[in-house]
């Protein structure tokens, strides 16, 4: 626990020097934007250093190990062609035993689009790292290789949809599908986010989720035919997470006390704003999805975006100082109850264990 711990104070302090100008001349690198790209390389090597140096870290690593096995032998795996491909084009060039270059391949990608995305969009980078390492959106990539990466990809990806490059936004999720086909998701939810909405539209979607209350058990059955590997597993037990809407309602709330000045005619907050809405709408009337929050994320990890927009935009000094202060709070608090559990079977990235210092004799050396 201590290296996640450590972890999140340095890159945070590192992440408070990064300071984007709006002024950038064309061919021109200026003083400031070396030191950002010192800076943020500094981030991306602590934060892929933790990632890729891990060993028996996350609930799925023995799956993956199992599932590399299998490939290599040529059987038969459930996980997309994409990355099956990749596995194998890995095993071709560094040989069957290299588990862990592969791993540390994904991590590569899934840190590199995470820290893009967060660098090109965000207006305050220190406010929105800052709630990117303390609501474990880092943490969670240590767990779920595939998804996090079509997470992360699709994480970067928006910045295309919201400016209504369509082509390149379905090129990159239609990729990062072959490795994860739960991004296939984001093409109609960040298409119709990237819309203003009329009132009777939101009233159609909020009938549309209330349905699924009454309906759910129907709309799996669809669902099934899509996903079949879902049949007769524990997914299909459903559930939402109260935390989640809770959060939701927190943001929906702060948005609607700064629609005006942060909202209206914003494209990047109000598709977020937008998202946060389906995020809400999902959580209360979802419950009958299996794996809930897979769909959950790809929409609520902009509110490292959101969020600190909102409480910039607040005119009132201290008003802002009290909220910013409020929001990191609550994100401590989040990440501490994260890291509480997180030694659970469901999550497993606790304690952590490396194999850069171990030895022949103990292969599961710990660190602490």
């Amino acid at each position: 626990m201590g290296v996640y711990i450590a972890l999140t104070i340095i890159t945070i302090c590192l992440a408070a020097f990064v300071k984007k100008s709006d002024t950038v001349q064309k061919g021109v690198l200026s003083r400031r934007q070396v030191c950002n790209w010192v800076l943020l390389t500094a981030i991306f090597l602590l934060l892929f250093a933790v990632s890729s140096c891990r060993r028996y870290v996350g609930n799925d690593y023995d799956r993956y190990l199992y599932f590399f096995d299998l490939i290599a032998l040529g059987e038969y795996v459930p996980t997309e062609f994409g990355f099956n491909a990749v596995v194998r084009l890995m095993q071709f060039i560094f040989g069957v035993d290299t588990e862990l270059t592969i791993l540390a391949l994904f991590a590569f990608a899934t840190i590199l689009f995470m820290v893009k995305a967060l660098y090109d969009q965000s207006d305050d980078f220190f406010f929105s790292f800052t709630l990117f390492m303390l609501l474990t959106y880092y943490f969670q990539t240590l767990n779920t290789v595939r998804y996090y990466l079509a997470l992360a990809a699709a994480f970067y990806a928006a910045k295309y949809a919201m400016k209504k490059q369509y082509v390149k936004f379905i090129l990159i999720i239609l990729v990062v599908a072959t490795i994860h086909k739960s991004a296939l998701i984001v093409i109609p939810l960040y298409i119709l986010a990237n819309r203003v909405w009329k009132r009777w539209q939101i009233i159609a979607m909020c009938v549309l989720a209330v349905s699924g209350l009454l309906f759910g058990e129907y709309y799996l059955k669809l669902i099934l035919l899509v996903y079949p590997s879902y049949q007769e597993t524990m997914f299909l037990e459903g559930g939402t997470s109260i935390i989640n809407i809770m959060r939701c309602i927190a943001v929906l709330v702060l948005a609607l006390l700064c629609y005006k000045q942060a909202i209206r005619g914003n494209a990047q907050n109000t598709f977020y704003f937008n998202l946060n809405i389906l995020a809400l709408l999902l959580y209360t009337c979802g419950s009958f999805l299996p794996e809930i929050s897979r769909i959950g994320y790809y929409m609520t990890i902009g509110h490292v975006f959101l969020i600190p927009s909102l409480v910039n935009s607040i005119s009132k000094r201290k008003v802002r100082g009290f909220f910013k202060v409020a929001v990191i709070a609550a994100g401590v608090l989040y990440l501490a109850i994260f890291l509480r559990k997180a030694s659970a079977h469901e999550l497993r990235i606790v304690p952590y264990q490396t194999w850069v210092l171990q030895h022949d004799v103990d292969m599961t050396e710990e660190i602490y």
